[in-house]
């Protein structure tokens, strides 16, 4: 299995876990038990399909060419000239952002409701990442050349952690609606 489709179905599964909560929470909701949370569980849902769309279509051919196009929006707006400045504050800026956002989650993790805070974490780890790639910052395209396996290990990272943190919604759910179930009878 080649590592694009690896990513492709580890992004999928995360994005199917992330809806299967979301419907969870809603239903958890109209019963009267604690799931609020399942508008943010979609919206995680729906960044993983694009995620999984995007690594599709680029891995298709797809998208062959945009990152020419935009190249040349930057050179003609003269941005372009003075690029190494704003591609080391960028990736610094995402990184900074990137680990915020999993010692939020980290925070937060005790809690029920607010545990997805830390699947927005993870997902902040591949987006991150990917935006790091994007801006194309050499020392950054270098060491891709040289692990070319990093890519793969961060989707697959971020995919594993937002799946755990999904299927331990689940359980929660299930354990409220037991417990309830219990109380009525």
């Amino acid at each position: 299995m080649s590592d694009d489709v690896l990513r492709v179905v580890a992004l999928t599964i995360a994005c199917l876990f992330c809806l299967w909560t979301a419907i969870a929470c809603r239903r958890a909701r109209y019963r009267g038990l604690p799931g609020s949370d399942a508008l943010i569980w979609a919206g995680l849902s729906g960044a993983f399909f694009l995620l999984s769309l995007m690594k599709t279509a680029r891995g298709l051919g797809l998208l062959r060419g945009v990152g020419a196009f935009l190249r040349d929006i930057f050179k003609q707006r003269g941005w372009y000239d003075d690029r190494r400045s704003m591609q080391i504050a960028a990736s610094i800026a995402v990184a900074v952002v990137i680990i915020g956002l999993i010692i939020w989650g980290l925070v937060w993790a005790w809690h029920y409701i607010k545990r997805y805070r830390l699947a927005v974490g993870f997902l902040g780890l591949t987006l991150g990442f990917a935006f790091i790639r994007f801006i194309s910052l050499h020392e950054v395209d270098a060491w891709n050349a040289n692990a070319p396996w990093a890519r793969t290990a961060v989707d697959l990272v971020a995919a594993a952690g937002v799946a755990l943190v999904a299927i331990t919604r689940l359980w929660q759910l299930r354990a409220f609606a037991l417990q309830r179930a219990k109380e009525n009878a």
